[in-house]
């Protein structure tokens, strides 16, 4: 067994950045003035972004907090989900599909200090914000993070590195999830670094990952199989593509040449397809 991968997942993450340190990580497809725009992020670019996001978290008093995260999978989720959880900050990831009723409840309940939200929800935060019932201090729209990574970089060019050298306890809670709640209210799930790191560890002891696959995220990060399924990835040193829609993703599939699929198919709970064995 991998002792790095019975601690946290900072030590990980940043020994992939070295190994994998020009492998991509993620793309983005954007548009810019009515074109569609291919971003590469490599594994170095992705941690020096979650070193700059992470630092802006911590000049806002958010070190030891909790920061919610809500929205549809892009880049800007995996960077508010990974900058909490390597700068000691208890992530609480949310569905983008719940009530406001629910949601506020969600954020009252796990107490959050912050949430890093997506733009299509924003009437609803500020409706949340209006309402004062919560303990948020400070609202991050997803069109919001550039600029919080470009102030971080500016304060580890400083010499701000206090985020950069933080020590994460693996046993101590790390996320806070909810579940889906279909009998009753939805019910808080505490999730520590060292109970994760395992779970990615044994998923690449049964399953091959290789460096040039590449992987669509399909599965809400919000969901704890999403978002794990993101760090295995990320383990792998391979590249993750974001979805345009379900009525898009054959074409997505084609599109980035996708080589792994994680979904959940009723009425299996489970299972992991490699594209060219389903196309």
């Amino acid at each position: 067994r991998d002792p790095e991968m019975s601690r946290g997942l900072g030590d990980v993450y940043k020994r992939q950045a070295t190994v994998f340190a020009n492998n991509i990580a993620f793309t983005e497809k954007v548009k810019q003035d009515n074109e569609t725009v291919y971003i590469d992020h490599t594994y170095t670019n992705l941690l020096d972004d979650i070193n700059a996001f992470g630092t802006s978290l911590y000049e806002l008093g958010l070190q030891g907090k909790r920061v919610a995260v809500i929205g549809h999978n892009c880049y800007q989720w995996s960077i508010a989900h990974l900058s909490n959880m390597l700068g000691g900050i208890v992530s609480v990831p949310l569905d983008k599909g719940l009530q406001i009723g629910e949601l506020e409840n969600s954020l009252i309940r796990s107490e959050a200090s912050a949430i890093v939200f997506d733009a299509k929800l924003k009437d609803v935060i500020e409706e949340i914000k209006r309402n004062g019932k919560t303990n948020i201090e400070h609202f991050i729209c997803f069109t919001d993070v550039a600029n919080l990574i470009d102030n971080g970089k500016k304060k580890i060019e400083e010499g701000n590195t206090k985020y950069m050298n933080c020590k994460i306890d693996p046993d101590v809670m790390s996320i806070l999830l909810f579940t889906s709640g279909t009998t009753s209210k939805s019910k808080a799930v505490m999730l520590n670094q060292r109970g994760i790191a395992t779970n990615i560890y044994d998923m690449l002891l049964v399953e091959s990952f290789y460096e040039n696959d590449v992987n669509i995220a399909f599965l809400p990060f919000h969901h704890i199989f999403g978002s794990t399924g993101m760090l295995v990835m990320l383990a792998s040193g391979l590249k993750t593509v974001f979805p345009d829609g379900l009525r898009y993703i054959k074409q997505n599939l084609l599109e980035y040449k996708v080589s792994v699929f994680v979904g959940v198919p009723i009425p299996v709970s489970y299972t992991h397809l490699r594209a060219h064995e389903t196309s």
